[in-house]
Formats: structure tokens, C-alpha cells, sequence
């Protein structure tokens, strides 16, 4: 049973204390604007300089470490230590200057996507043992029930076909896979940080074991964003093509698993309350369907 945010937060200062001591840390200014962590600055005692993240312990944070482990610093921040009385306490590489891959502004959308699609690809190809992620197809399969008990229990005014076709593409899209990687789980574009020993390295992977194409969702939509261009539909296409070029996954995976992302957000939005939201996305994933059935 994992704890409440609040109760975690109450253990964070003993647990930093113990970091500090266990490591030998000169500890530094926190990272903001994360919800779900304790992230800082600090320094080794031989004076390297890393990071600590001190998570809230839960289900998709459980295997960072293993993944971190896993790409060993080709293509993603370097795991320095685990704690192994404390899983979920991490001492990383440092990304400097960290400037994210989201902000970049002076970069096209092209540049941007084949920075981060050549990334992923690299992750993707890391050979060696594989941990006992969660699976994806286990994972969507659960997504898909959530959402349709989250459509019938709250009725939202949503499309209930468009809603449909959501869950069945997550319970589909698994099994019709022509290989299987170690996804990153979280692949959005404020994941990806400027670096100096790459250019840039990936962070925060919540990893799972299963479809690759599940990764590119979040690039497609949070880069640019290709629906407040004039032309969305044209846009869509040629970074849909862009991604299925640079990745090696069919152009027609990359949208299907875009539809069933975008038609689960949806419903979490409502869940949350935020019906707005949830229109936003629905409305999205209708217009990547209309392109994924063009």
C-alpha cells in the first residue's frame, strides 16, 4: 500500500538527512515545479556535482532506478547510488544547464522532435537483462476498464463511440506489437534536458515493458502544439510521418496510440473534475482518429 502525499511529506526532511549522511552530500537549492518529489542540488564529497530525488513512493516510479540502471547513461541521466533501504531515494547525474526540450523555442518543431525521437529510438535499442516492469498491454488493458467505468459512473456529455473506440485501441494496440523495448513511460518534452557530456539526456522514465509506440504520444501533441496552428490536420500528419521516420514505427501505430492516450486523459480530466479539459482532448483525439481513418 503505497502512503498519501501528505504522510510522505512529513518523512522527506529525515529521509534528505539520511541521503546527506549516507552519501556524503553538500546539499544545494531545490528544483521547482515538481509535485511528486524532493529534487535538489548537490555535490559529492569529491566534488562532483549530481542530483537528489527523493520520490513519493508509487507505483510508476518503482523502477526508475532499474531503468536508469538499465540505459547506463547512453541517451539518459547516469544512476550515481540508490539508497537500498530506501528505493525510492536517488542520487543522479546533473544535466546542466537543464534548460528542457519543451522551452526550447529557438529550435523548430522538426529539430525538436528529431532530437527527442532519436533519443527514445536510443533507449529503445539498449540491450541486456530486463527487469519485472509492469507491462504496457497490462497497464492500457487497466487504463481501458478505468475509463469506461469512469464514462458510465460520471456521464460526461462525451461522444460514448469515440469513447468506445478509445478503450479498444488500448486493449488492441498491445498485442499487435511487432517488438517489445523497455518504454520510457513519461516520454514528454519537458523530459528531455540540455546536457554537456550528450548534447541531451532523458530523465524520469517511468518504465514499462511492452509496445514502443506507446512513448510517442506525448511529442506528438506537447511539442509546438500542433492543434493551434491554422492547419492541425496537415501538421499532425507531417510529424506523425517525421516520428514514424525517425523511430521506425508505422505511421498508423503512432496515431492509434495517440487516439487511445488522448481519449484516456480525457476521461482522467473528468475524474479531476475538469470537464473543459476533458472536452479539449476528446476533441483532439477525434481529429486524430479522423486522420488515423483518412
Amino acid at each position: 500500500m503505497w502512503p498519501t502525499e501528505a504522510a510522505w511529506r512529513a518523512t522527506v526532511p529525515a529521509l534528505v538527512e539520511r541521503c546527506v549522511a549516507r552519501w556524503g552530500l553538500e546539499l544545494g537549492a531545490e528544483y521547482s515545479g515538481g509535485t511528486a518529489a524532493f529534487v535538489a542540488r548537490a555535490r559529492t564529497a569529491d566534488g562532483v556535482d549530481a542530483v537528489l530525488k527523493v520520490s513519493l513512493p508509487h507505483r510508476e516510479a518503482r523502477d526508475e532506478a532499474e531503468a536508469l540502471r538499465r540505459w547506463d547513461g547512453r541517451g539518459a541521466v547516469r544512476l550515481l547510488a540508490r539508497d537500498e533501504d530506501e528505493p525510492f531515494a536517488l542520487l543522479l547525474e546533473r544535466c546542466e544547464p537543464g534548460t528542457t526540450l519543451a522551452s526550447r523555442d529557438d529550435l523548430t518543431a522538426d529539430a525538436r522532435l528529431e532530437v527527442a525521437a532519436g533519443l527514445l529510438s536510443r533507449l529503445w535499442g539498449t540491450a541486456g537483462p530486463v527487469a519485472a516492469y509492469e507491462t504496457v498491454g497490462a497497464v492500457a488493458a487497466e487504463w481501458a476498464d478505468l475509463l469506461e467505468e469512469r464514462m458510465r459512473v460520471l456521464a460526461p456529455p462525451f461522444d460514448p463511440g469515440l469513447v468506445a473506440r478509445g478503450a479498444s485501441l488500448l486493449r488492441a494496440l498491445p498485442g499487435t506489437a511487432t517488438r517489445e523495448v523497455v518504454v520510457h513511460g513519461d516520454y514528454n518534452p519537458g523530459n528531455v534536458l540540455a546536457a554537456t557530456r550528450e548534447p541531451w539526456l532523458v530523465i524520469d522514465p517511468k518504465p514499462m515493458l511492452g509496445d514502443p509506440g506507446y512513448d510517442l504520444c506525448p511529442l506528438l501533441v506537447q511539442v509546438d502544439d500542433p492543434f493551434l496552428h491554422a492547419e492541425p490536420t496537415r501538421v499532425l500528419r507531417e510529424r506523425v510521418d517525421l516520428l514514424a521516420a525517425s523511430t521506425g514505427e508505422p505511421a498508423e501505430r503512432v496515431l492509434a496510440w495517440a487516439v487511445a492516450r488522448m481519449v484516456e486523459a480525457a476521461l482522467w480530466f473528468v475524474s479531476r473534475s475538469e470537464l473543459d479539459a476533458g472536452r479539449e482532448d476528446l476533441r483532439r483525439a477525434e481529429v486524430l482518429l479522423g486522420l488515423l481513418e483518412g
